[in-house]
């Protein structure tokens, strides 16, 4: 209910607000716009003296491949390994060197979107994204036809599009610069083959999942990288008067959103880090292959599509059923960096994906795993696959996977494992910071997994701790930044 005790579907009064003005700008980096290879980075500085929307404001850009290797690309987010934001030269949101795992993770579990249009969000493998039909061992690349001049695809600012307010007064602070850092190759897929590419016939379709044979050497180019800024204007002043009465009331403005440390170590059956954060919200845990991150691959299966036809010696992935000629059901793909996996010895994690073993779980013995802090457990109990996903959708405050539609998916394709440290939150409520205050004891986390199935050889762990991060703006434009 309202401060006046009037439920919301009960309330008739309006708000109104007058005088305001749109319009949107489209801003060149400063690092000039020229094409930028891998490990490279884009600099952009934002407008000031106006309402800036930080949550659709967007970069765009397109992508050129390597040619005739049969180069796939990820979503559009995995593109880029970091964001970045400074004011004044001063960091405010350091992001980390994994921003395109904790954006996948989210799409993942369904607490962000991927636009089809221009998010990049499905593999495709026998056609681009523009429609064009893709030959054997063909490149999908975007530099050409429509992608001559056209920028195809867009990305937001990852967490800190999420601030809030929404919209920010940038006359109140210092000059703002995002910075980008683009991923390195390792991100594409490479179908190339000597024969059959992903259009090859039944028999072959299957057989170069995995090759990457004569495509090692496969890589992109961000082109034309561009970012549209939307902003409003209020020329009756009140919003101004009302901002300086707050500012000269509390002695300064709070603007908050969240900020995910990523912690990477080799699985080793456990994982170990200290963390000092004002609100800790949320804990997650993904475990991907070791040679996603050495090895260009070939394209990773979503458990459920099919990939071959039935009369063929391959494997037929289509759990769902028959959807196509001779039972032959909707293939789906992930890259190798996509793929989030149960760290288990059987399945192994270099299991045959042509006959299926690979993501064939009917095996005995098990991987469970809970969480630690300062020694004590969190659950209170080793979680099973089960309880893990339970656990999951629960701190991620979902009631479904958004990706993963059975367990073998979840396992073998979108496996996660998380708890939550604050209370949970609604679309409607307003913002509060909950979660695990450790900035007096710097707490040391960790990992620990149980029974026999365990492989703690072939992986890597991911940790993402979410953290609540407040900026402070006082008069003069200077800033706190509270973590």
């Amino acid at each position: 209910m309202d401060s006046g005790g009037i439920p919301k579907v009960l309330a008739y009064g309006l708000s109104q607000m007058s005088s305001v003005s749109y319009n949107g700008f489209s801003i060149s980096p400063s690092t000039g716009t020229a094409n930028v290879l891998p490990n490279g980075q884009i600099r952009f500085q934002l407008p000031n003296n106006a309402l800036l929307d930080m949550k659709s404001s967007k970069v765009t850009f397109s992508v050129k491949t390597t040619e005739d290797v049969g180069a796939r690309l990820p979503q559009a987010s995995q593109l880029f390994s970091r964001i970045e934001v400074k004011c004044s030269g001063i960091t405010i949101y350091n992001g980390s060197n994994f921003n395109h795992i904790v954006e996948n993770v989210k799409v993942n579990m369904g607490q962000k979107k991927v636009c089809g249009v221009t998010g990049h969000k499905d593999f495709l493998d026998a056609s681009t994204h523009t429609g064009k039909l893709l030959a054997v061992n063909k490149s999908e690349t975007y530099d050409a036809e429509l992608g001559t001049d056209q920028n195809l695809f867009a990305i937001d600012l990852g967490e800190f599009s999420e601030i809030q307010p929404r919209l920010i007064d940038t006359s109140l602070l210092g000059q703002l610069e995002i910075i980008l850092t683009v991923n390195d190759n390792k991100c594409l897929a490479a179908v190339n083959a000597s024969s059959g590419g992903m259009r090859g016939t039944a028999t072959n379709a299957v057989t170069v999942l995995n090759d990457s044979t004569g495509a090692a050497d496969a890589t992109f180019e961000i082109i034309r990288p561009t970012m549209f800024v939307n902003m409003y204007s209020l020329s009756s002043g009140s919003y101004a008067q009302a901002v300086r009465a707050k500012m000269s009331d509390v002695g300064y403005l709070s603007l908050c959103y969240d900020n995910t440390l990523v912690f990477n170590q080799t699985w080793t059956g456990s994982t170990r880090f200290s963390l000092s954060a004002m609100s800790l919200k949320r804990l997650s845990a993904v475990f991907r292959r070791k040679s996603a991150a050495s090895t260009l691959a070939g394209a990773i299966p979503i458990v459920g599509g099919a990939s071959a036809d039935v009369d063929a010696d391959g494997a037929v992935y289509g759990i769902y059923g028959s959807s196509g000629a001779n039972g032959q059901g909707i293939a789906e793909y992930q890259t190798a960096g996509e793929q989030y996996s149960l760290p288990t010895t059987q399945p192994a994690h270099n299991a045959n994906i042509e006959t299926g073993v690979a993501f064939h779980y009917d095996t005995a013995g098990g991987v469970n795993l809970n969480w630690k802090i300062q020694s004590a457990q969190v659950p209170n109990y080793f979680a099973t696959v089960a309880e893990q996903a339970e656990l999951t959708k629960h701190a991620y405050n979902i009631d479904e996977f958004a990706k993963a539609r059975l367990m073998a998916q979840y396992l073998y394709n979108y496996h996660c494992f998380a708890i939550p440290l604050s209370i949970p939150e609604t679309p409607l409520d307003s913002k509060l910071i909950s979660g695990l205050n450790t900035q007096s004891t710097n707490a040391f986390i960790s990992l620990e997994s149980a029974g026999s199935n365990r492989d703690t050889a072939n992986y890597d762990c991911f940790i993402l701790a979410c953290t609540d991060t407040i900026l402070r703006v006082g008069e003069g434009k200077s800033i706190e930044v509270i973590n």
